[in-house]
């Protein structure tokens, strides 16, 4: 199985790294996660917002730009972008993981906590998941659990917040 992965992405980035077969929607989105990962968020934003004028019925484009917002504290408007990407997908982890990140920042706790819980129950492994090459190429557990360290944060400030009223 590890190999079959191994395989399918080796041929989408020699596809995708040749030019041959990537639509200017994909460039836009390989553009934009290009930028965030390094650390130029404003960039991103406007490579998601190119994404999703070529095609605004694809998640990748409102999850991309939804995440560029909120690594630039804009987290209303990143919420507002992971409901697209949500209702467009609704399975998207991720997107579940990340809004409840945008919830947590404006202290919106219930419903980053119900966020975090539906993130993981559609991907338990997502859980401060390895590098995708380490995922790959090592069968090491994953011991550090962020999002769930996270999420017993959260609860205990409402039960905190509940304590005080």
């Amino acid at each position: 199985m590890k190999l079959l992965a191994v395989v399918a992405i080796l041929c989408a980035l020699a596809v995708t790294g040749c030019g041959l077969g990537t639509s200017d929607f994909m460039h836009a989105i390989l553009d934009g996660s290009s930028h965030l990962n390094r650390g130029k968020p404003e960039k991103a934003l406007q490579d998601f917002n190119r994404a999703i004028e070529i095609d605004p019925t694809h998640f990748d484009g409102y999850r991309g730009r939804a995440d560029a917002l909120n690594t630039l504290g804009r987290y209303a408007e990143a919420i507002q972008d992971y409901n697209k990407a949500l209702e467009i997908k609704p399975e998207l982890a991720t997107a579940y993981v990340n809004r409840a990140i945008a919830y947590s920042h404006l202290k919106e706790y219930e419903k980053a906590i119900a966020d975090y819980e539906k993130g993981l129950a559609l991907d338990p492994e997502i859980d401060d998941s390895p590098g995708i090459f380490e995922r790959i190429f090592s069968n090491t557990p994953n011991t550090d659990k962020g999002i769930r360290k996270h999420l017993e944060f959260l609860k205990q400030q409402v039960q905190k917040t509940e304590a005080q009223s």
